[in-house]
């Protein structure tokens, strides 16, 4: 028995409410179990309570053991004071408030259906990757699409955070921000940390001032730490001086990334950071205030033109300084432009809906996932078995959210699948 458990039982009132009685005897009536509080304090607030015809106010806590209590060191804190019932599974002692009062206490041992037990604990102890995956055919289809919707938006919502977070460092400089997400995105998984921290050494300010695009890729690359070397190729020689004198114009210098940084083993020469960050230059020259167009673009379309751009030519040649490719270099893939709406665009337009408080920011976000396709991997794949077709990348981004972060960490309690499967055992 868990207080996870305890919770979804007293929060649905799962339990046998007739005779209700406190473990003192005294007559038990639920007019209002409360709000289940996910901060500090008691587990459930704005309770009403009837005790021995007493109606009472406040908040009611929750635990495996009454003991609990003065294990939890409860009767010290000031926030408990408010507690009128005390809802345990097993009561093996008595508990007092700070001023030696007693506490109401409930047992629900004896009060919860066997069946309703064992479902649970058998979708705890389930050794598939995702518990419910027995017993998933039989919840309704609405139920299903309310948990993704439900997951879709907290996976939103917390890239949404981390662009915020940016937001706050960048003083409120939303185009600065979004260069910033959208180099970290440009690294993809194995570079990503470079490209940020690339970035964050080179302000979006003074990539806007340049005239040229061999200026942004002078910068790009040189702030890189990748132009240590002279040599016969005109184009390096040319890049290597255009970084010379704009470092010093901008006092850029030290603040240059270590080569080391960089990593290109085990990578196609198409995703080499040398690649990604031309193809990074080539955007942020041709889409000056790239952070405006972004979330004034009004279709699918838009967006994706925006994001399409070919490298400079001598990258269209070159997947590394010096060394000429066998064939010609491919542009920005599609799949790769359908990553960064999926990391970057659609969190964006999230943030940015939530700080206006313009509800149509993040419907668009919705509507950009609805229209790309599902992502492939061994999460989307995994729920694919089970019978739930995942058409579009709105379909993967909220069934990664929920296999990550409720089916992995076993909270059925808290997913609206698993607790529809326990309903139909209460």
């Amino acid at each position: 028995m868990n207080e996870s458990f305890l919770h979804y039982l007293w929060q649905f009132q799962y339990f046998e409410k007739k005779d209700l009685r406190s473990v003192e005897g005294e007559p038990i009536s639920i007019l209002k179990a409360g709000q289940l509080n996910s901060n500090s304090g008691p587990d459930f607030s704005d309770a009403k309570i009837k005790i021995n015809g007493m109606e009472w106010a406040g908040t009611v806590e929750i635990h495996v053991k009454s003991s609990d209590w003065q294990a939890h060191q409860h009767q010290m804190d000031a926030a408990y004071e408010n507690v009128v019932l005390h809802v345990v599974w097993e009561n093996d002692r008595p508990i007092f408030r700070k001023d030696g009062t007693s506490i109401a206490t409930l047992e629900l041992k004896n009060r919860v259906e066997v069946s309703l037990i064992k479902e649970y604990k058998t979708l705890i102890n389930s050794s598939g990757l995702i518990a419910c995956e027995k017993s998933f055919a039989r919840v309704d289809e609405l139920v299903k699409l309310s948990m993704m919707e439900r997951a879709l938006m907290q996976r939103l919502e917390g890239k949404a955070n981390h662009v915020n977070e940016l937001l706050k460092i960048n003083h409120g400089d939303w185009e600065e921000t979004c260069y910033q997400v959208l180099a970290k995105n440009f690294g993809f998984k194995v570079n990503a940390d470079p490209f940020y921290q690339l970035a964050r050494s080179l302000a979006y300010k003074v990539i806007q001032k340049q005239s040229s695009q061999l200026q942004v890729e002078a910068l790009l690359f040189g702030q890189a730490g990748m132009l240590e070397t002279k040599t016969k190729d005109e184009y390096i020689t040319s890049i290597f001086q255009e970084y010379k004198l704009l470092a010093q114009k901008y006092q850029l210098l030290e603040s240059r990334l270590n080569p080391a940084q960089w990593r290109f083993l085990r990578l196609r020469p198409a995703n080499f950071p040398t690649v990604r960050i031309a193809q990074f230059a080539s955007l942020l020259y041709t889409s000056r205030n790239i952070f405006s167009q972004l979330v004034s673009a009004t279709s699918f379309s838009s967006v994706q033109k925006l994001l399409t751009v070919d490298q400079s030519t001598y990258w269209i040649n070159h997947y590394r300084f010096g060394k000429k490719a066998k064939g010609v270099v491919p542009s920005i893939g599609e799949s790769s432009i359908q990553n960064i709406i999926i990391n970057t665009v659609a969190p964006l337009l999230v943030a940015y809906g939530k700080y206006k408080d313009e509800q149509s920011y993040i419907d668009k976000a919705i509507e950009l996932l609805q229209q790309l396709p599902a992502e492939q991997n061994k999460i989307t794949r995994t729920w694919d078995s089970l019978g739930l077709k995942v058409k579009t990348a709105f379909d993967s981004q909220s069934l990664i959210e929920l296999y990550n972060n409720y089916c992995q960490k076993r909270q059925c309690l808290n997913c609206s699948v698993g607790i529809a499967i326990l309903k139909s055992k209460s």
